[in-house]
């Protein structure tokens, strides 16, 4: 049995581990291109985020989607049952939910607008598609946020 001590930094303990996973899913494809029926993978989250391909700058949208869960895991994990802290830790995932899952839509942010016309007209077209990277770091970031809303309660749970 977990001593009362210990109980209180296991949802923040869940929170981190599901953030850092998410973060950890940057290095994963990020964006699919299909053309004639065959799906290959454009980029990682990293090299969109960090502009690595060629012809891309650094994205802050994208770093950010990847980067809120991390934060919010960080937060919850260092940070009492507080009512503020619940909701800046729940709100940093749900960000982090939304600008994954906006991934396609973000990749032009910054760019040149030669790029930007090319990207958008292939997205347009249903060449650019989500990849399985964003989108299981977005879901583990809305698993994250529940985690941290609902902090005080599974605590108690736990105690039980």
């Amino acid at each position: 049995m977990a001593k009362s001590g210990v109980k209180k930094w296991i949802p923040g303990g869940i929170a981190l581990v599901l953030g850092l996973v998410a973060f950890l899913l940057m290095f994963a494809d990020a964006v699919n291109a299909e053309i004639g029926g065959f799906s290959e993978g454009v980029g990682k989250g990293s090299e969109f985020a960090f502009g690595s391909l060629e012809g891309l700058k650094f994205n802050i949208m994208i770093f950010l989607g990847f980067a809120l869960p991390l934060i919010g895991g960080i937060l919850a994990f260092i940070t009492g049952n507080g009512f503020l802290m619940k909701i800046i830790t729940t709100a940093c995932f749900v960000v982090g939910a939304v600008f994954l899952f906006c991934t396609v839509a973000f990749v032009p942010v910054g760019q040149s607008e030669i790029f930007k016309a090319s990207w958008e007209e292939g997205v347009d077209l249903g060449v650019y598609k989500l990849a399985a990277g964003p989108i299981v770091a977005g879901i583990l970031s809305i698993l994250g946020a529940i985690v941290c809303f609902f902090k005080g309660t599974i605590a108690k749970k736990i105690g039980d």
